[in-house]
């Protein structure tokens, strides 16, 4: 017999209940850490921009004596304890993760902004008058279905400030080109691993090469201070994706770069001709080269990776070869990489 049924409510109906002292937010199911101020600024962000948050399960509990009914909110008490705090005037949306709503109170945004919020729909499971031993079973079949999360997602979980969200823009933005080129498949950026990628290469930008291993380390400094233009940096990401478009018209799919160590590599050299990466000599961004004769001399990358030339190559494209097959991602092999491009293409 079905023990639940899915229904949405709107905001308003949970801060009604919340007045009329009908909404339990009891933590007895689960155990949740408090959630921080850039996480709440998150949430109440992706409700301003009309975008859904996760179900929310509630047991109702109806006392046929009184006639009454109280609910009991098992998964999700610090959304709703988020958004409660917000229309109470708690709290303020971060104005980097909302330049128009942020850094006002939920009383001091325009009436229609306000109605738009009260308005919004929570998608719900109602469990109607369910024991708690059964509250649990559901809980554990459910989890039992959830995939283990990899690095970036449960990256993505912990963080929500302005690098996590312009890594997460430029990745979305890039889709069809992720998978036009052959870089990463579809499957692969369910599980967030553009990403990973953007984020991966965004760091290049800032830090210069880095393993890939200290991705967090950067998501978490960043987490706390993020001094750089979001916007300018995306343009210049655009900008190098722009010079790759120049130097292979027809696309990376059929090429070595589709390979996404190989296009980190691609990526850093063109980031250091065109903006300079920190850990890089100033003597590798020499851009005397026109796109002809760069795009003539990366050819040569093609040939490397062919057997039959391989009586031929030289010790330093039998380096690269090596680097390349091993698909190392470690900041020295990285660099060794990159700098062989860059000597490529000069």
């Amino acid at each position: 017999m079905k023990s639940y049924d899915s229904r949405t409510y709107s905001i308003n109906d949970f801060v009604e209940w919340d007045k009329a002292k009908q909404l339990e937010l009891n933590p007895r199911f689960q155990r949740r850490p408090v959630w921080t101020d850039k996480a709440k600024s998150f949430l109440i962000d992706t409700i301003l921009r009309g975008k859904p948050i996760p179900k929310i399960f509630i047991r109702q509990k109806i006392n046929v004596s009184t006639k009454t009914s109280s609910r009991e909110v098992v998964d999700g008490q610090q959304r709703l304890r988020t958004i409660l705090s917000f229309i109470k005037d708690g709290f303020v949306v971060s104005k980097r993760q909302n330049p128009i709503h942020g850094g006002f109170l939920f009383s001091q945004l325009p009436e229609d902004i306000q109605a738009q919020v009260l308005a919004y729909e929570v998608s719900v499971d109602l469990l109607i008058n369910i024991p708690d031993p059964e509250v649990l079973d559901i809980f554990s079949r459910l989890n039992s279905y959830a995939v283990v999360l990899n690095e970036q997602e449960k990256i993505n979980a912990n963080h929500f400030g302005p690098f996590k969200v312009l890594a997460d823009k430029i990745g979305h933005k890039y889709y069809e080109y992720w998978t036009n080129q052959g870089i990463l498949t579809s499957k692969q950026i369910m599980r967030m691993l553009e990403v990973n990628l953007v984020a991966d290469l965004l760091i290049a930008m800032l830090e210069g090469i880095k393993s890939k291993k200290q991705v967090k380390k950067y998501y978490d400094a960043y987490e706390a201070t993020f001094e750089h233009d979001a916007d300018v940096l995306e343009a210049e990401f655009d900008r190098v994706i722009g010079a790759i478009a120049e130097l292979y018209p027809e696309g990376l799919a059929d090429t070595e770069f589709r390979r996404p160590h190989l296009f980190y590599s691609l990526f850093a050299a063109i980031a250091h001709r065109t903006r300079g990466l920190c850990n890089l000599g100033d003597e590798l961004r020499a851009t005397g080269s026109s796109v002809e004769a760069a795009r003539s001399k990366l050819e040569r990358v093609e040939e490397i990776f062919s057997p039959e030339n391989s009586p031929t190559l030289t010790k330093d494209e039998k380096q690269f070869l090596e680097d390349s097959r091993r698909a190392t991602t470690d900041e020295k092999v990285r660099s060794r990489r990159t700098v062989f491009l860059l000597t490529l293409m000069s």
